[in-house]
This record gives C-alpha cells, structure tokens and sequence, in this order.
C-alpha cells in the first residue's frame, strides 16, 4: 500500500507528464501543423527534413532537447536573414514572439513529442550518418552538441559562468533538479543505509574496502556534516591520488615497457606515474595539469624556471612531459621514417582521446567518415608536435636501434657535464690500465669496473621526458592515404576548422599558427585544450568523474564525443557541470564534493522499480544507484588491507612481484630476463606501484580485467568469468593472504570461533554476520577435521574473499 508520501509524488509526476502533454498539443502541434507541415512531410520533404514525428527532427539534429540555443529549429524561427529565416518571407509573417517562445520553452522542458513514427515507416537512422565525400562543414556539424559553447543557464537563481563557484549544497540541488527533470515519471531509490554509503564512498575515493573502524564512527553520525567531513578526509589522503591517478594512468595507456618483441624498458617512466599521483593528491588545477603534459618544458622555460629557480615547479613541469613518451615503441622498423610517424600519431590519437575526447587518428588516412575533422585537420594538429625530437634513433638497415633524447637528468646542466666528465676521465684511466697490463689474470678485475662505471647511475634524479629537435620542425604535409611517401599539399600548425567556427572560439597563437620554429607550439596547442572556453575539454573531463561515481558517464563513451559515440543523457547537467568545474579554478576534488553531496549519489543500488527498468535499463537518467565490481587493483589492495599486510609504499621504481613457474614457463623468454623480482615484503603496496610491463602483465590483475595498455582506456571492460572464480579459491598469493588473514584474526579475536567470525565479517564487510551466516560458518568449521583447523580457516577467508559482498560496491 503507497504511503501518503508516495502518492503525492506519483500524483506529482503524473501532472507534470500531463502538463508537458498538454502544452505540445495546445501550443506545438497547431504551430507546426500550421507553418511548417505543407514542406516538411511526407516521404520526399523539404531539405529532407521531416517534422511529422519525433523521428524527424530527432534525426536531422535540429532540435537538441533541454538546450534551446543550439537547436537549429530555434534559431532559424528566430533569424533575421531571410535566406535562412523559417517560415520562408514568401510563405508568409514570421513567427510571433509568443509562438518563438513556445518553441524555446518546448525544447528546454526537454522536447516532449508524443508522435510516433508510422508504423510502417523504417527507422531513419541504423548509426551515424557517413559524410559526404567531399568534405565541408555543414550546419549540421556546426549545431552538434559537443562543439557549442557552454548554454548559459536561464534560470535567475543561477550565477554568471565567470562567477565563483556555488555552495557545495546549492550546485548538490541543482544536480538533483536537473536529474528529477528528466526522470520525472520514475520513481526514485530511496537513500542507501550509513554503511553502503561509507564503502561506496571509500571505493571511489581510496579503491579499497574502509576499515570496521571508520564505519562504526561513520554510523554513530549521521549528519550531513560528517559527510562532508568524511569526503573532506578521504580526499586529503594520498590514497585519493593513488587511486583517482591510477584512473588516469588507464586514459593515457601507461605502460612501462616499448612493447613488441623485445619490450624494452622505459627507463624512470614511474616518475611520470607518481607526478601524477601527486598531482591528484594536491589537486593541481586540471588546465594546469593538461599544459604541464604537453608543454611542461616550455612553459617552464616561458616562466623562467629551472633546476636553481622554481625548482619543484621546474622539476614537475619536466616530469609531466612523459606523457610523450608513453607509447609502444619498435626498436627494429622495416621503416624508420615511417615508425617515426607512427609514434606521432599515437601521441595524437591520445591527445585528442584524453583531453578531447575525439578519434582524431581517424582522419589519418582520410577525412573523418563521420566527425567534421578533414585530414588536413589531422596533419595540422599533428604540426603541433613534430618538433619532438623523436623516441627512436633515425636508422636503414635491418637490426636494432637506440633511443634517443628521451631522458633528462633533474639537476642544473654544469651539475650533469662534470658528472659526465668525472666518469670518462675514470674509464680512460681504466682502459690505460687495461691496455698495459700484461698480467692475464688482472684484466677480468679491470674488465668489470670498466662494465660498472658504464653502468653506474648519477647520484641525481633522471626522468623520461620530451625534448625539442635541435633544428626546426620538419614541414608537415597531407600525406595521401597516411602514406610517408606520398606527400601532399604542406600544412603548418593549427586545430581543426570546426572549432574556429563559434564566435569567441580559442585559437592557438598566430606567430606558432604562421609556422614560427619548434618552440611554442606544444605550448599553444596546451593552451588551447586549457582554455575555459574550450567546448570540449571541461565536458570530457567531468563526465570521465561522474562516470566513476555512477558507473555510466552523462556520455557513456567518455572516449568519444563524436557521432560514432552516445549522445549525453542529460546535455543541461554535464554543461552545468563543466561550467562549474571552470568556476571552481578546474578543481577536480571541488567535483568530487559536489557530485557526492547529491540525493543521486546517496541513493539506494538494490532498488527494482519496472517503470525505471523498462524506460531507462542502463539507469542513466540515474534513478538509483548502480552496484559496481571493484577495480582489478581494488580487489588486491582490499585484500591486503583485509590481511593488514599492506604497505604505505609512497613512490618511486615499481615493484615486481612474484611469478609463479606457471607463469614463468609460459612468459617470453626476453620479458622473463627483465624481471627482477622485488623482495618478498616489498610486493604487498599497491596494486599502482606494480610494473606495468606490456608483453608480461600481472596474472591477478589480468585475470580481473586489468586495463588494455596498448590504448587509452576510458571504460574498462568488466567480465564474470570462471578463472575468476578459480583464481580468488585456488591461487598460491589468495592463499597466502589468508593465511595471513587467519593469523591476524587470531590475534585480534582470540581463539574462540565466534569471536574469529564476528572479525572477520567486519574486516571483509564491515557488518556483523547475520544469524543464519554464523550458523552455517560455525557448522562448516564444527564439520572438518579439527586436525585441519588451519585450512579450515583458510578456507573460510577464501570463500569470504570470492563473495560477491566483498567484490561488489551497492
């Protein structure tokens, strides 16, 4: 039976479902029917527009539900041109005023349209429209929703987007509106108890399970500002960054290792992956943090920075150019000049999928086949970054090659020369010696110091970093189908045409734009991608957060903004978010503040409601919460916590763990002989500090879909699969950790059987076990052999660790 609260909120949504009903067919079904319906019908209408049903317009793209200002069917009602102007001058008076906003209004109230197409009218689309052969930007590609600036909101309780950002509480409602809006005859999850909402929390913020302590403090205070609290604790912990740069570690493909056959090291990559750390853990401003990556060197240099000046600052800003350097890389090509390109537009490809979120490698060979990015948009962003010096070494022939300036030593240039200098003076003394001595038995003792000078490391930091060319930029040309040898008409630096488009729109700088030297262009290109009035970067960036906290993006394909992705659900709540993530000074732990203080983040995941199933299945109009799987790197580091052997690792060269002979026989023999092992106590940080080796990956995690680290990531794939299942009962480490396991429930609970239950539910589920949980667990233990006590109680915490309460987040 409803309770009287529920049915004034059914009541509620059904007026609301009637109102939207009875404004179409009083005030836009007689407008169209009137002034657009005599060309815009049947089965050859005018400009191939249909607007007899929701399937028309919907298809054409002229009417974006919820932001009025970029449907095309607003703005030319409201247009002055008579070329462009609907209805035509020849069909009549314009629209009246009233009748202009009936439509604006419409389409912001979410265009309700409750005519179907006929039933036997084909669907009008299969998938994104292939482009003309000819390429031009059309208006279609100019009124496409992720190239148009920021709506501003029409609500007066809104602030200016140049404006401060909103109170925490205030922007929270706002979400909730915007989502309410939309979901209107769904009804809701209710809130989830203190429990769920405190792992969920923890999970997404730290990726491992919270301690039964925190939870029974959590519970005890149950206000809002202990929630608050809560979120303000666990983001000013390193664990944040470590978890939330693991994230963004999978959206740029990090590896450690070149690929290919040999799979060679990338010599101190792992800097690169703590700077990032470290930036997450500070809260770096994200514009700040995308030019640090493309341009830390020099915007370093712009600012005057250097190893005696700004140190720490100068010291990041060249970290951070790692990024450049990440790709898989062919020591031995068919084709050096070729491989260099390759190497170039797997850098691109990352740019414009990370920051972007566009395919822009697909216009490589050709113009795009479904965005507006002609191939000579392709080359002139590629422009950007050809004055990087290249990763490999310039060679003919068949074999090898070396790397080349792929390092920088952390210290002032005079520091490195006499280190430098130090060392070949000491090796041409060896080598006199060597070259002397007629004793046979003295040169082996010579012959290794000579080998472990060669070898010996600076007593200074070194990291893997960009460099410019020495000389100016090779000229870039359209290469015919991605051909090397097939050059084209030359192109300099610049972004694609379809962003100058929009009035306002950012542009790279005109002295890089006219083709001015190497340096620069890396910097305005960053620029560019930073700047506040970007329409894509702030977008990608906040749905990539609101997809880790929902487990669906606003966009559910955060790597693809384009046609060939999924339009977002809600375009009016990922602008405000955008526009809010600006406001805050691209703060992304102010994001995360924002989106947790939501009704919507708080709600209930067990939540079952037909209506909500039948008309949104994939939940993303968010009308409960969604139960998610940990992470592969959760499921490890819960469990060590669980076994309180974790360690508070903080940094530096990665560690590799233990290979079983399984694993070892069947690993290539050339990655097997890079692999040295860390010791034992060593290998229980987290899973982040692992060596991401790309021909070798970690058994556990691979099993438990650890990320692909050939390409950028921004959706990892999550699987059930029975090696899953066999792997958390049966591997060598699962048991080891709960051997461990029992030994710490022992010591924290005593020897008496309950007390070692109770225990170990709250470490794994941070709850007390139900009485029927205790009774089968105390049976299954009173029912083995007492002589196997100790495999009795592994077995308990193996089946505790393969429980789908452990491995799952409500």
């Amino acid at each position: 039976m409803l309770s009287l609260g529920s049915g004034l909120l059914a009541s509620g949504i059904a007026a609301i479902a009637d109102e939207k009903n009875r404004f179409f067919e009083s005030e836009i079904r007689p407008l169209l029917e009137k002034h657009c319906l005599e060309c815009h019908r049947g089965s050859d209408p005018e400009g191939g527009l249909t607007l007899e049903h929701r399937g028309g317009w919907h298809d054409a793209a002229v009417v974006v539900p919820g932001r009025p200002q970029s449907s095309r069917l607003l703005q030319v009602v409201q247009s002055d041109d008579p070329d462009e102007r609907m209805p035509p001058p020849d069909a009549g008076e314009p629209l009246a005023p009233e009748q202009v906003r009936a439509i604006e209004k419409w389409i912001a109230d979410g265009a309700f349209d409750p005519r179907d197409p006929p039933a036997n009218e084909k669907p009008t689309a299969t998938g994104p429209k292939k482009r003309n052969r000819v390429f031009e930007i059309t208006e279609e590609d100019r009124n496409y929703w992720a190239f148009q600036p920021f709506e501003r909101e029409s609500d007066d309780s809104k602030t200016d987007a140049q404006d401060k950002p909103l109170d925490i509480s205030q922007a929270a409602a706002r979400i909730d509106a915007l989502l309410e809006r939309q979901r209107s005859d769904i009804p809701v999850a209710p809130r989830a108890d203190a429990r769920t909402l405190i792992r969920r929390a923890v999970y997404d913020l730290w990726g491992i399970v919270p301690t039964p302590e925190m939870v029974q403090q959590f519970q005890q205070n149950l206000d809002d500002n202990s929630w608050r609290s809560l979120i303000d604790s666990l983001l000013s912990s390193r664990r944040y960054g470590e978890q939330w740069g693991r994230h963004w570690l999978d959206w740029v493909r990090y590896a450690e290792t070149n690929g290919y056959e040999r799979d060679g090291i990338k010599p101190n990559a792992w800097r690169y992956r703590d700077y990032v750390i470290d930036s997450f853990a500070s809260n770096k401003p994200y514009d700040q943090f995308i030019i640090e990556q493309l341009a830390g060197d020099e915007w370093a240099r712009e600012q005057g920075w250097s190893a005696t000046n700004e140190t720490e600052r100068w010291r990041q800003s060249i970290i951070a150019t790692g990024f450049y350097r990440l790709h898989q890389w062919d020591d031995e090509p068919d084709d050096t000049q070729q491989a260099e390109f390759d190497d170039a537009d797997d850098v691109l490809i990352s740019i414009g999928t990370t920051f972007l979120g566009l395919t822009i490698g697909c216009a490589r060979c050709h113009d795009h086949k479904f965005d507006p990015i002609s191939q000579r948009d392709y080359y002139a962003m590629l422009s950007c970054i050809r004055g990087v010096d290249p990763y490999g070494q310039s060679k003919k022939g068949g074999g090898g090659r070396g790397t080349g300036r792929i390092q920088q030593p952390l210290v002032e240039d005079a520091v490195h020369a006499a280190w430098e200098k130090e060392k070949q003076v000491k090796l041409e003394q060896l080598r006199d010696r060597l070259a002397k001595t007629d004793d046979p038995s003295a040169r082996p003792p010579i012959e290794t110091e000579i080998r472990n000078l060669q070898e010996s490391k600076p007593p200074f930091d070194v990291a893997l970093v960009v460099a410019n060319r020495n000389a100016d930029p090779p000229e870039t040309f359209v290469l015919y189908r991605g051909d090397i040898h097939a050059p084209r008409d030359p192109v300099g630096p610049d972004t694609p045409a379809i962003f100058s488009e929009q009035v306002g729109a950012p542009k790279l700088d005109d002295a890089v734009r006219n083709g001015a030297g190497a340096s620069g262009r890396r910097l305005s290109l960053a620029r560019w991608i930073a700047n506040p009035r970007h329409p894509l970067t702030a977008r990608v960036m906040v749905n990539r957060i609101w997809q880790r906290h929902f487990g669906i993006g606003i966009v559910p394909t955060p790597d693809d903004f384009g046609k060939t992705g999924i339009e977002p659900s809600n375009p009016e709540l990922l602008d405000f978010l955008a526009q809010e993530f600006i406001r805050s000074g691209w703060s992304i732990h102010h994001m995360h503040r924002l989106i947790m203080s939501t009704q919507a983040y708080a709600m209930a995941s067990n939540s079952v409601d037909e209506v909500g199933a039948t008309k949104d299945p994939d939940v993303r109009w968010v009308w409960r919460q969604q139960m998610r799987r940990m992470d592969a790197e959760a499921i490890r580091d819960s469990i060590l916590a669980i076994s309180g052997t974790l360690t508070d690792k903080q940094g530096g060269p990665s560690i590799y763990p233990r290979l079983s002979p399984e694993v070892r026989d069947a690993a290539n023999p050339v990655s097997l002989s890079q692999w040295n092992e860390s010791p034992l106590p060593e290998q229980s940080c987290r899973s982040v500090y692992l060596i991401v080796k790309r021909s070798l990956k970690i058994p556990f995690l691979e099993t438990m879909d650890f990320a692909n680290r050939s390409s950028p990531a921004g959706v990892r794939p999550v699987t059930t699969t029975a090696p899953q299942a066999l792997l958390l009962l049966n591997d060598p480490w699962v048991r080891e950790q709960s051997q461990v396991l029992v030994a710490r429930l022992r010591a924290e609970a005593g020897s008496d059987s309950n007390a070692m239950i109770e225990r170990l539910w709250l470490l794994a589920y941070q709850r007390t076990p139900a009485p029927d949980e205790r009774e089968i667990a105390l049976q299954f233990i009173e029912e083995q052999d007492p002589r196997d006590e100790q495999e009795t109680w592994i077995s308990l915490c193996r089946a505790v660790l393969n429980s789908n309460e452990f491995l799952y987040i409500d």
